[in-house]
């Protein structure tokens, strides 16, 4: 693209992204004049996920979901183990005025750690929600884009639905990835102009 977006970026446990672009309207009058209005389009993103409650327990700590409809930006898991399913349901709403693209990447800290403890860390993040294809990685960055354009109030489904931690690893795997994080970061920019998402992210120009 030629004319020049201006991207924000807010910076939470799961990032919202907010881009915005020129938009031209064209208004006629009776007479010979032409007038020209020209308006700001506006592309506004939130990311969010579903607030999950943690029940501590003699037989293992348990995760879920009691209202989907209850978001959250973020949720912390505390006493997990082998084979513990953890729900996490991140998804993107568009709020603004324009139809988007977007794309999330997901970046695990501790990366070394992780993967030498699961060789393909993002598997934890089981099947992909629909519409989602995986990009591709760099370094620790995953990054996974949705295919349909993203209509004005709609959302995508959710990237996964849960993080499963490996019933194989053992109590050294548990030990040298304790703490890890998965930060999730979502981006969008608008659909105009663009014939599918990968051309539209082949011309995103981070802030």
């Amino acid at each position: 693209m030629k004319n020049k977006k201006r991207i924000m970026i807010l910076a939470l446990s799961i990032i919202a992204v907010f881009a915005a672009a020129i938009t031209f309207a064209y208004f006629t009058d009776q007479s010979d004049e032409v007038k020209n209005t020209f308006t700001m389009g506006n592309v506004e993103i939130t990311l969010d996920e579903a607030d999950v409650l943690e029940t501590p327990s003699v037989t293992g700590t348990t995760w879920t979901v009691p209202d989907p409809d209850v978001r959250v930006p973020s949720n912390t898991y505390t006493g997990i183990y082998p084979g513990a399913v953890l729900p996490k349901d991140p998804t993107v709403h568009n709020t603004g005025s324009n139809p988007a693209y977007v794309r999330i990447k997901v970046t695990f800290t501790k990366h070394a750690e992780i993967t030498a403890a699961i060789p393909d860390p993002k598997s934890i993040l089981g099947a992909l929600g629909g519409g989602w294809s995986y990009a591709g990685a760099s370094g620790n960055t995953y990054e996974f884009r949705f295919a349909n354009v993203l209509t004005i109030g709609g959302s995508t489904n959710p990237l996964f639905t849960q993080v499963t931690i490996p019933a194989s690893l053992d109590s050294e795997d548990m030990a040298s990835i304790s703490g890890f994080q998965i930060n999730i970061i979502a981006e969008a920019i608008q659909s105009q102009g663009f014939a599918n998402v990968t051309e539209a992210f082949a011309a995103y120009v981070a802030p």
